[in-house]
């Protein structure tokens, strides 16, 4: 009977219409919810305010409907689904198959071209705009396209799927397994024993559709509390300080804002490497302290949210490379304090740290912040050591250019003035530059600006190919014990490759040409768009082994 109770009360929040006012989504208070319940999906366990976030990500992709957040407009959706009836709430995000649909759809109802205009650019349409027999045999002969329109058509499917409010109640599995077993599914309330529980639930459901917010909330408050409560949850059930803590590293968009310090650092470490103001540069090395140190919160609340070190997707590798570079560049301002190489290092690291963490929060959809389980293949002691010393290697890539390109400008500036600017390089070079580069003596001159950026991103460079050629063998290591093969020509194989032919060049022409600095700094930032290639391009458009990374 307590089953029939539950399953009613679902169906008459699928079916029935009410007509209360809409400014619930104000009202209505998820944070027990967030703060305390668990789902289990994708094969983890995650607090309820990230499950919401990621699952609403697939209809709505990085949109708010209606500027609600995903924890509410979840479960509206599946207590109130004709609230959501007519209403733009799927996000396509291809251009072209914006276009596409808006010509089906135009093409026979004129009086929906408003919608379409709106749809088109805010990539945002109603389920049942996509369901009409055009739009549908449309996409269906979109998919003979796969190159362009595959994926796309796919993401539409996806939403569809997803935004029907029966899926969304197959997915919320809040119940523990009666098994105990971390790894085993979890149950959606219809599995449920306790009728404290079912109870609560239904009569959240009825106080919801009617509008009676007070009694909704005590009740969203009840079955919160009663849940971690479940017999069968001991042992598995995660701490909800755990939960609590995994709500507010997404709320606080994971601590992506750290970007805007990075970017004050920026401005003032470039000031004072070029006008050796020291307050200035003071300054500006505490404030890449504070980033760096916010960053390493960032990658340490991660990790424990996750419950593994975080390189396993694109987003962990970007922001987890951005932080060993920040690491790196302390550590060479430490060491190099008394050089002319002062701030530089932090400099180039800033700017490598401030453009990733702006990158995964301008792109939350192709780089999905939400934390997914390591594939089993990745379980490998090699997989730990090969991606880092490829993402460090990548970070130190990237440094290397923003060294090489203040290299260029400063040869650009000498040109203008009439100067050649060829002897413009550190004649030790690498690690050796140094000791050239040390404080000048009284009655010595100082080495040149020029001087200082080449030692500089020779330094990176030969620190960099280094990493990459031992990422690479053991990259091969890994990819033997897991494939039974070391090299297997997958396209980001090729490319990693490649950008360690390009820095190998550099190192040899640099040996040849008259123009050491020139070279040098051009060959860097050659090797620098290879890398981006290869991480950028070769990820979003060729699928292959690495297509998880």
């Amino acid at each position: 009977m307590k089953h029939i109770l539950l399953i009613f009360s679902l169906c008459s929040a699928l079916y029935s219409v009410q007509a209360h006012g809409d400014d619930i989504a104000e009202t209505i208070d998820i944070s027990p919810w967030s703060n305390q319940v668990a789902v289990f999906t994708e094969g983890r366990v995650k607090s309820y305010e990230t499950f919401a976030r990621s699952y609403m990500q697939h209809i709505s992709g990085s949109k708010l409907i209606d500027g609600q957040p995903a924890t509410f407009t979840f479960l509206d959706m599946m207590i109130r689904p004709e609230h959501y009836e007519g209403k733009p709430i799927i996000y396509v995000k291809n251009k072209n198959v914006r276009a596409i649909i808006s010509d089906a759809i135009t093409s026979s109802n004129m009086s929906a071209k408003e919608d379409m205009d709106a749809f088109v650019k805010s990539g945002l349409v109603s389920r049942e705009y996509l369901q009409e027999s055009a739009v549908h045999a449309k996409l269906q002969s979109l998919r003979s396209d796969v190159m362009r329109f595959a994926t796309p058509v796919e993401q539409i499917e996806v939403a569809l799927n997803a935004s029907n409010p029966r899926n969304m109640w197959a997915n919320l599995q809040v119940v523990p397994p009666p098994s105990g077993q971390f790894d085993a599914p979890w149950f959606t309330l219809e599995h449920i024993q306790d009728e404290a529980i079912i109870a609560s639930w239904t009569e959240m459901v009825e106080a919801w559709k009617a509008g009676q917010v007070e009694t909704a909330n005590e009740k969203l408050a009840r079955i919160a509390g009663l849940l971690p409560l479940l017999p069968t949850g001991k042992g598995i059930y995660p701490p909800a300080k755990k939960l609590q803590l995994e709500s507010m590293f997404f709320k606080l968009g994971n601590l992506t804002a750290i970007w805007i310090v990075y970017l004050v650092a920026v401005i003032l470490l470039l000031m004072a490497f070029v006008y050796r103001f020291k307050g200035v540069g003071s300054l500006g090395l505490w404030l890449f302290v504070l980033a760096a140190s916010l960053h390493t919160l960032a990658v340490i609340w991660r990790w424990y949210v996750s419950g593994r070190y975080p390189n396993t997707n694109m987003f962990e590798a970007i922001t987890t490379a951005a932080w060993m570079g920040s690491l790196f560049g302390l550590l060479m301002e430490i060491l190099l304090r008394k050089t002319q190489m002062k701030y530089l290092f932090a400099l180039g690291a800033s700017v490598a740290s401030m453009i990733a963490l702006l990158a995964v929060r301008l792109y939350p959809l192709e780089l999905n912040p939400h934390v997914s389980n390591k594939m089993p293949v990745l379980h490998d002691i090699w997989l730990y050591i090969h991606v880092n010393f490829i993402i460090f290697s990548y970070c130190l890539i990237f440094v290397a250019a923003v060294t090489a390109t203040l290299y260029l400008a400063r040869r650009l500036l000498l040109k203008l003035k009439g100067k050649s600017g060829i002897q413009e390089y550190a004649k030790a070079g690498g690690i050796a530059s140094v000791v050239e580069l040390r404080p000048a003596k009284k009655g010595n001159s100082q080495s040149s600006m020029g001087m200082v950026l080449d030692g500089a991103t020779m330094i990176l460079v030969e620190m960099s190919f280094i990493l990459l050629w031992a990422g690479i063998v053991m990259g091969a290591i890994w990819a033997d014990h897991s494939w039974g093969r070391p090299w297997g020509w997958d396209p980001k194989e090729v490319f990693a490759l490649n950008t360690f032919l390009v820095f190998a060049v550099l190192i040899h022409t640099r040996i040849k040409v008259k123009d050491k600095g020139l070279w040098t700094a051009l060959l860097a930032i050659i090797g620098c768009a290879v890398m981006l290639f290869n991480w950028i391009i070769i990820n979003f458009t060729i699928s292959g082994l690495h297509s998880y990374a």
